[in-house]
């Protein structure tokens, strides 16, 4: 065999074995999962319900579910890049600001699931004045709620002291460092056993509190398969507990360690596809999530706690949720 023919041989058996090293590379390394951040709340159940049934992998969407302890802090790990995706009210989403997010749907908004809680002496509105009050955390939606409560009864913000407690710790930190809070259940349900009062729920603001699932833009760009298939898994796993409500309960209790008597929809109205679809048009109703994601902004660019103004064209991404419907 000449020189040449030894040449021709040896990079045939390097294209061979690189072709095979690459082959194996791609099988042993797949497009690694998606980490989707959501917490206890009756309408991000489904999650519980998609990840055990194994409808993200039916849909072919690479998703790791991650279930936080605290509500808190997923805007920050999501902010931050630890989690790829996030459950959150709108409100955190936009108030957060974060470059080239996607709100890619809504999952459902709240309707009496989440309210302030007080104590028994606080017989109305206005005995709030000069009481401490928890809201959770700077970037998060229930100043907005509780701040429109007051503003119907003329009651000034400044009115009241606004105390940094997590809807979690409500009931555990009143009546010694709050005389009141803002909560969601199961915490609601549980404040009234425990002898404390409901000052109002989200059922006095219908469609004002809408929650949603937002991913990293480059995700919408480079993962769209994921995107399409988490959106496809997620109304999977809500026409499962519509129509096996009982496997549905023992489901999400073993995922969550709830009761299966504390998981309920009461107070919480999951969206529809077809409603989702109707979510991201322009319209000026509660029904929108232009017109509340507008009624936000102003609220909080009004308070002087942000100076830059999110643009809902560019956060607002329906294709998602249309291709899904049109499927």
């Amino acid at each position: 065999m000449n020189v040449k023919h030894v040449v021709i041989v040896l990079l045939a058996f390097f294209l061979v074995s690189g072709s095979l090293c690459c082959s194996g590379d791609r099988d042993a390394h797949p497009r690694y999962p998606l980490r989707v951040g959501w917490f206890l709340w009756s309408g991000w159940y489904p999650m519980a319900i998609a990840q055990e049934k194994g409808f993200f992998k039916k849909h072919n969407a690479a998703i790791e579910p991650v279930l936080y302890q605290s509500y808190e802090q997923i805007i920050p790990d999501f902010a931050a890049g630890k989690i790829n995706g996030a459950f959150a009210g709108l409100y955190e989403i936009l108030k957060a600001n974060i470059d080239n997010v996607r709100v890619i749907m809504q999952t459902d908004y709240s309707n009496g699931a989440e309210g302030l809680v007080v104590a028994s002496s606080i017989r109305a509105p206005a005995d709030m004045i000069n009481k401490r009050i928890g809201v959770q955390g700077a970037l998060t939606g229930s100043e907005f709620v509780v701040t429109s409560f007051l503003r119907k009864y003329s009651i000034s913000r400044s009115s009241v002291i606004m105390v940094d407690v997590s809807p979690e710790n409500v009931i555990e930190k009143m009546p010694a460092v709050i005389d009141g809070g803002y909560t969601w259940d199961p915490y609601l349900s549980r404040s009234v056993e425990k002898g404390f009062r409901i000052m109002f729920t989200t059922a006095d603001t219908p469609g004002m509190v809408p929650d949603v699932v937002a991913f990293h833009g480059i995700y919408a760009e480079k993962r769209a398969e994921d995107l399409q298939g988490f959106v496809e898994a997620w109304f999977e796993a809500v026409a499962f507990w519509k129509a096996h409500p009982d496997d549905a309960v023992k489901i999400i209790s073993r995922v969550t360690g709830l009761k299966p008597d504390e998981i309920s929809l009461k107070g919480c109205r999951l969206l529809s596809l077809r409603e989702n679809v109707a979510a991201f048009s322009d319209r000026k109703t509660p029904e929108s999530l232009f017109y509340v994601g507008n009624r936000q902004i102003e609220f909080f660019i009004g308070l002087g706690d942000a100076s830059k103004k999110p643009d809902l064209k560019k956060i607002l991404d329906a294709a998602f949720v249309k291709r899904a419907a049109a499927r």
